[in-house]
């Protein structure tokens, strides 16, 4: 059965015995195409679809993904008035390109790896640096179509009835793919970087059989508001794997020693930007290595504070994913203010101190800190001991 659903004997024996707590739309589309079940089926057991006699409407989910919950009846309508209006000129609303702050399991991410990689190959892409979308886009048979924008006329109709709630449903919307008509819309104020990156996202949704079959879910079956998010978060990824052309990025990094310069010098070559470059690197590296981040609102105001770690990082000195040792924050703070390398000394899983270097900047998006652990170590025993003879002799 694993071999016909294409996918790993051990994922499939810990999905039989509910050890993967929410399996991901793309690994649950295999699962049904290995047992012949239809898609829609293997969704609705996973939780993901309701049925129709539920209280919460289609509208009502869309909007919550950009209203917060307990939308007003006006801010229902007023999302449903402007995606009308988009839709009007044969763009169908798919999704953003959110940043989603959500783990995807590894046989999750090994799959949409291997769709992105055909992709690639198909339109000798790989090698080519940045990915030339142009070309990706044309091999998958999609269309740049324009951007997401009405003209004055059409605004000014809406913020009749609906006010500056228009604006906010136009700004919230980053990027629209029309899979029936093959066109990608994207919002026209974003950064070149995060343009690249909403263009691989709508890509994304292309090439994912799950997400094809999200039309015709959608047509039969509520979907329920989470499963959304876990198609975002998959986009999210086939995006960055598109860009960082799978695991070509992550092996260039790990032929260097990990440094803020040679993120800001990757981040260049492979035109992703330097968070979503430090992310990538830090998780996939096969070295020890954590990020601390803290991503920058449009105003300046500065989000909350997020760890990522590699594997290796994690099993040696299991890190929070939110709260950082307090000589962690004060030598990024000094790296930081300084520009230079901070050291320290960082405990780890098995009551050994390791030094650990720090790296840290400062971008109009986010503030970044790189740790990496330094082949020094020294037991707490031994610092102890060694205290304890000094004083000793000193007496």
């Amino acid at each position: 059965m694993a071999a016909r659903a294409k996918i790993n004997h051990g994922y499939l024996s810990q999905l039989e015995r509910a050890e993967i707590a929410e399996p991901g739309p793309s690994m649950l589309h295999k699962v049904a195409n290995g047992y012949g079940v239809p898609f829609s089926a293997v969704m609705e057991w996973s939780g993901y679809i309701e049925s129709a006699g539920k209280e919460l409407t289609k509208s009502q989910a869309l909007a919550l993904s950009y209203l917060g919950e307990n939308p007003s009846e006006q801010e229902l309508d007023a999302v449903r008035a402007v995606l009308d209006a988009i839709r009007s000129r044969r763009a169908t609303f798919s999704g953003e390109a959110a940043s989603l702050d959500v783990h995807l399991d590894r046989a999750d991410r090994e799959a949409i790896r291997s769709q992105v990689l055909e992709l690639l190959r198909k339109s000798d892409a790989l090698g080519t640096f940045p990915t030339p979308l142009d070309q990706v886009l044309d091999v998958a048979g999609l269309v740049a179509a324009g951007e997401i924008s009405l003209d004055e006329l059409e605004k000014r109709n809406l913020r009749r009835v609906f006010g500056s709630l228009v604006d906010t449903v136009l700004s919230r919307l980053q990027g629209v793919i029309h899979l029936g008509a093959r066109e990608i819309w994207v919002q026209p104020e974003l950064h070149v970087l995060k343009r690249r990156f909403v263009t691989a996202h709508e890509i994304g949704h292309d090439i994912l059989p799950a997400h094809k079959a999200l039309a015709y879910l959608d047509d039969e079956t509520r979907l329920r508001p989470e499963v959304r998010l876990a198609y975002e978060r998959e986009a999210n990824h086939a995006a960055i794997q598109i860009l960082a052309q799978g695991d070509t990025l992550r092996r260039e990094a790990d032929d260097s020693r990990l440094t803020i310069t040679l993120l800001s010098e990757l981040s260049s070559k492979y035109q992703i930007s330097m968070q979503a470059t430090s992310r990538y690197v830090v998780e996939e590296t096969r070295r020890q290595a954590a990020l601390a981040l803290r991503f920058r609102g449009n105003t300046g105001y500065l989000g909350p504070l997020h760890i990522y770690c590699s594997a290796g990082f994690e099993s040696q000195f299991g890190w929070s994913t939110r709260v950082l040792p307090a000589n962690a924050q004060m030598a990024a703070g000094e790296a930081r203010r300084t520009g230079e390398m901070r050291t320290f000394q960082a405990p780890d899983l098995s009551l050994g101190l390791v030094e650990m270097a720090v790296e840290a900047v400062d971008t109009p998006y986010a503030l970044i800190a790189v740790y990496t652990p330094t082949p020094k170590r020294l037991s707490v025993k031994r610092l102890l001991f060694g205290a304890a003879g000094q004083a000793v002799g000193q007496s």
